[in-house]
């Protein structure tokens, strides 16, 4: 039986239904709300914790069809009481409101059907994001959130003077007289400022919609570069009480721990503030760096597809970037 509805000043009855039964249509009804909700942190600019709305294979990864339950997408991340866990992020006009969570909750439990023709693409018909609703917070939790948009910018002080401490060590071995206190001293304002970047790490982690701490994902680069910032930390200060040990006791064999110690943390520094450079500016941000020193930059032979309009309609032909450019 065909369920129809009477469309107001119309001629006709509407179908709610399509032809296979389903009430919810993914083009119309959820692909908006992914458009609009979802993309700019989980599409083809960014792709946080390496999931993506707009690939079929990525978001049914999340998606059990016709079991809202076993699905994920909706259990864990859409309708979580988890702030940390909760898609979109308050940060981000999160949660999603009741009436875009009833089309997710039906769209699954019909079958979670994205035909093959239709892409998942932002254009100027996308619904606009729907204004997060004013949730007040104490000031305690207010000031934890704006500390860690301080992040970006007190991370570099534990790296400057971590990697500027392992340096003269180095130097120390030509010249003893610059091996010790300088680097202790960095040491010391590397250890504090590491415990602080991190503090300041995690809350905008959680403040740009990534997980909290107990997220365990060890295919994710956030929580590797994540737990190697802790690492990081912990040792920096570990060394520094070891290096307090060594000016107590005056004692050699302590001396030389923290120094060795302090070669491997900036190491270690150098690694992790690499690995932070690719998720803010994708994993090409550094080759293309020597590209461009070594004057390869726009010599790639990588095809691209190139949108060919004429009489006999649209057609879609592979050239490679450089014959591209020259045209």
């Amino acid at each position: 039986m065909d369920v129809v509805i009477m469309e107001k000043g119309g001629s006709g009855p509407v179908k709610i239904l399509d032809d296979e039964g389903r009430m919810v249509n993914f083009q119309r009804d959820i692909a908006p709300i992914l458009v609009a909700r979802c993309l700019d942190c989980h599409g083809p600019k960014e792709a946080k914790n390496d999931f993506r709305v707009d690939d079929v294979d990525s978001l049914m990864g999340y998606v059990e069809a016709e079991d809202i339950e076993s699905s994920s997408l909706y259990v864990d991340y859409l309708t979580t009481d988890d702030e940390d866990m909760l898609m979109p992020p308050a940060a981000h006009g999160g949660p999603l409101t009741p009436g875009e969570l009833a089309l997710i909750r039906v769209w699954i439990s019909e079958g979670a059907h994205w035909p093959e023709d239709v892409p998942l693409l932002a254009s100027a018909e996308s619904v606009p994001p729907v204004a997060p609703e004013s949730v007040a917070k104490s000031l305690p939790e207010r000031a934890w959130a704006f500390q860690g948009y301080l992040h970006p910018a007190t991370v570099h002080f534990p790296i400057a003077l971590l990697t500027v401490g392992a340096l003269f060590v180095v130097l120390g071995m030509k010249w003893p007289e610059i091996g010790t206190q300088i680097p202790l001293a960095c040491l010391i304002l590397g250890a504090l400022s590491s415990v602080a970047a991190t503090a300041m790490g995690w809350s905008f982690a959680t403040q740009q919609g990534y997980a909290g701490w107990d997220r365990i994902d060890f295919d994710s680069e956030v929580f590797w570069h994540r737990w190697s910032g802790i690492i990081v930390t912990i040792m920096a200060v570990v060394l520094m009480v070891v290096a307090a040990i060594s000016v107590w006791k005056d004692s050699i064999a302590w001396t030389r721990i923290w120094k060795v110690g302090l070669l491997v943390v900036a190491g270690i520094v150098g690694l992790v503030g690499h690995q932070g450079g690719e998720l803010s500016y994708g994993k090409d941000f550094y080759p293309k760096a020597f590209r461009v020193l070594f004057g390869t930059e726009g010599q790639s032979q990588s095809p691209i597809a190139v949108v060919v309009e004429s009489n006999e309609g649209v057609t879609v032909e592979t050239q490679s970037a450089t014959t591209a450019a020259s045209e």
